[in-house]
């Protein structure tokens, strides 16, 4: 019997080691993606709700960030595979060294649709546009609101050395700011901007029509040279959620309210955005971008579209 007791002791620990190592395994093959409670990133939470990674065979975890920062953060330390954000990021961090490629396009403006808008203060004594640029308009500073603020203002013949910045990096102090008068203009996202219209803010320019205002896909080139197939299924299922939240906006409003954080006021009214095809990023604006990023010197290295963008991976 004592013959009989060695291999079944090695049995039971192969057993064991090779159950861990496909636990681990399986853990690994995990798809851990970042994102912000934003209404852009809303075919993310609709694709995990709705089944649709699991559809494709993936086991997606949307990790939720409360800034964006924290997201790069974790993106640049291994954390996430990919994350959801604005063109600029990925270039400022592919500038210093990160390993990202943006991938597809998930949203942008429209002529019926916006996404930001910068406005002024219900107590502004002067509301015209020229004169809040004057006065202060409060944004992010070296962040893609400011580079909105700066286009945006540059189409009403406002250059940009008439234009005050004010950095208030926080959105909602930004908006309380903006309606108690302690900043004459701001500039909001949406739902916010609706939000601030309904308490007497007035819009002086927003992004609708201009798409100027897109947001992307990125992934790790490792994880992209990795889990090629993996990324067009990843992909697959966004896109898919983005055709039903067209085609099934009231079904989707709960999903909106709880995870892209609209307002109380705002959750029974506030318009479901519409979703276009994913795309590659336009390249005339990622190189906008890019240039802007160059001559404001935070991004002092040489890079081109193709050292931004990954094709391929659209179905």
């Amino acid at each position: 019997m004592k013959s009989m007791r060695i291999p079944v002791i090695f049995l039971c620990a192969f057993i064991f080691f090779s159950t861990t190592h496909a636990m681990a395994a399986e853990r690994s093959r995990q798809i851990k993606f970042g994102t912000i409670p934003v209404l852009q990133s809303l075919p993310l939470f609709v694709a995990a709700e709705k089944g649709f990674f699991k559809e494709q065979g993936l086991d997606v975890e949307i990790v939720l960030f409360n800034s964006a920062m924290e997201k790069d953060i974790a993106f640049t330390s291994g954390q996430i595979a990919g994350y959801f954000g604005d063109l600029m990021t990925p270039a400022v961090l592919a500038a210093n060294g990160a390993k990202i490629k943006m991938v597809a396009t998930n949203f942008n403006t429209t002529s019926s649709q916006r996404m930001f808008a910068i406005l002024a203060s219900p107590k502004a004594e002067d509301a015209r546009p020229e004169a809040v640029a004057r006065a202060g308009i409060a944004t992010g500073s070296n962040a893609i609101p400011e580079y909105l603020i700066i286009r945006l203002l540059a189409a009403k013949n406002i250059p940009r050395k008439s234009i005050k910045l004010i950095d208030i990096k926080s959105i909602p102090i930004r908006m309380q700011m903006l309606l108690s008068g302690q900043v004459e203009g701001a500039l909001l996202p949406e739902p916010l901007a609706t939000l601030a219209e309904k308490k007497g803010a007035r819009t002086l320019a927003d992004d609708k029509g201009y798409g100027i205002s897109a947001t992307v896909l990125a992934f790790s080139t490792d994880y992209l040279k990795n889990d090629p197939a993996r990324v067009r299924s990843f992909l697959a299922a966004v896109e898919k959620a983005s055709v039903y939240i067209n085609k099934n906006p009231d079904e989707v409003r709960g999903i909106m309210n709880r995870s892209c954080k609209v307002p109380q006021a705002l959750q029974s009214s506030f318009p479901i955005p519409k979703f276009p095809v994913l795309t590659l990023p336009d390249q005339a604006q990622v190189m906008d971008i890019y240039r802007w990023l160059r001559e404001k010197n935070i991004v002092k290295t040489d890079l081109s579209y193709k050292d931004l963008v990954a094709d391929g991976f659209i179905r």
